[in-house]
């Protein structure tokens, strides 16, 4: 009895891991883009209009913590420090949003965003760091634009694990087009 016991038991330890790793997967959603190249124009001869999908696409290096820390003495590496995801999602997509308001040359531009939150006063400071390419006063209203639309927090709900905290993620953002496209 003992031996069928340990029988069933080693086939149950073996059986469900292996299960759990190779089990059934959730079919892939297609995404919208698939459809509409499966789709196709109905008609050879038929006018294709292009739209202008407004300023080209910034692109955002990862995320650095610069520093976290807690009340009284003693330095928390930066290593060490927790990701603050909903200020560090809701910069990337303030940036995102609004690359309109980024200044425009021949060369690529480059912007260093610092937003430092101190989760016991209940503040944010966003600004411009030193490594940008641009100037500070040509940023301030690039500045603007992201601080505006920074979503409010909600404080108490936010996960965390340090008082204070600074961020920092660099913004790059493509020349500008000297050509006319018709």
């Amino acid at each position: 009895m003992q031996i069928i016991f340990a029988l069933v038991a080693g086939m149950i330890l073996v059986a469900v891991p292996l299960y759990l790793w190779r089990g059934p997967r959730p079919d892939s959603i297609p995404s919208a883009d698939a459809a509409v190249a499966d789709a196709g124009p109905s008609d050879a001869n038929a006018p294709v209009f292009v739209v202008d999908a407004g300023p080209p696409p910034v692109t955002l290096s990862p995320f650095t913590t610069i520093r976290c820390m807690n009340p009284g003495p003693g330095k928390t590496p930066p290593e060490r420090c927790d990701h603050v995801t909903f200020f560090e999602d809701g910069l990337a997509r303030a940036i995102r949003e609004n690359t309109a308001c980024a200044p425009t040359g021949k060369k690529q531009t480059t912007v260093s965003f610092v937003l430092e939150m101190d989760f016991r006063s209940k503040k944010t400071n966003l600004f411009v760091g030193r490594s940008s390419s641009i100037k500070r006063d040509k940023a301030k209203e690039l500045l603007r634009c992201v601080k505006r639309a920074m979503p409010k927090p909600d404080w108490p709900t936010i996960p965390h694990q340090y008082v204070r905290y600074k961020i920092n993620v660099v913004a790059t953002y493509p020349p500008a087009d000297d050509k006319l496209s018709l």
